[in-house]
């Protein structure tokens, strides 16, 4: 079964990629990498007029180039060259997207002992717990599996996918995904005249009428399918 990664990086991703499916093919997993680049040198697609990451443009790139596809894992750098935007935002905002939304999330960095030192350092400087503890509880509420030194991710990303098991509702999140622009069938009353979009993230949200929904599914396939043998 192949996998799908969405890395993210404001820097060519080309050796890490490459890596990743060396590391990947002794363990027997496919791993599909999709790069998304974001803020300069290599993002600048995404800059605004004051040079700074827009993340309306960022959002509007991924749905353009990878909106079809269903990811089992997100793996954002954490400093991408912006005083605004960085990795925790960056995951905050796929936490929100039907296709990432259950993801693993992985973050990274070449200067990870010197940002958990800036943690340290605001609350020794300022003797602000709250806000150095909220810095750290960000991390913890955005379900990130693992934050990775720089050197590590390669093999991190490839040992933490490897544990990603599919569910039922993943096949048909990543169908309807496949085929968001289609509408649901007006003739069944659950969800009818949704598209399959907004299907997927009622599902992805676990909406009360999901199971009755994928219960209607069961039922029209096995009335489909079924025969009586003569």
């Amino acid at each position: 079964m192949s996998k799908n990664l969405l890395i993210i990086d404001n820097e060519d991703l080309t050796e890490t990629i490459s890596d990743i499916e060396k590391l990947s093919k002794p363990k027997g997993i496919s791993i599909n990498c999709f790069p998304l680049y974001v803020g300069l040198p290599d993002g600048n697609d995404v800059i605004d007029e004051n040079g700074e990451i827009d993340m309306k443009l960022v959002l509007n790139k991924f749905n353009a180039k990878y909106g079809t596809i269903r990811f089992h894992m997100v793996a954002s750098d954490f400093k991408l060259n912006d005083k605004n935007i960085d990795g925790v935002e960056i995951i905050r905002q796929f936490n929100n997207i039907n296709n990432t939304r259950k993801a693993n999330k992985i973050l990274y960095s070449s200067e990870l002992i010197e940002i958990v030192q800036e943690y340290l350092d605001s609350y020794k400087e300022k003797s602000d717990f709250d806000k150095s503890w909220t810095s750290f509880k960000t991390l913890i509420k955005l379900s990130i599996v693992d934050f990775s030194k720089r050197e590590d991710i390669e093999k991190n990303i490839v040992n933490f996918i490897e544990k990603v098991s599919e569910q039922e509702d993943d096949f048909i999140v990543e169908y309807l995904l496949e085929n968001k622009d289609l509408y649901f069938n007006p003739a069944i009353e659950i969800y009818n005249e949704l598209s399959f979009n907004e299907i997927a993230e009622k599902i992805s949200l676990n909406d009360p009428s999901s199971l009755n929904f994928k219960k209607k599914l069961i039922e029209l396939a096995i009335s489909h399918f079924g025969y009586l043998k003569k």
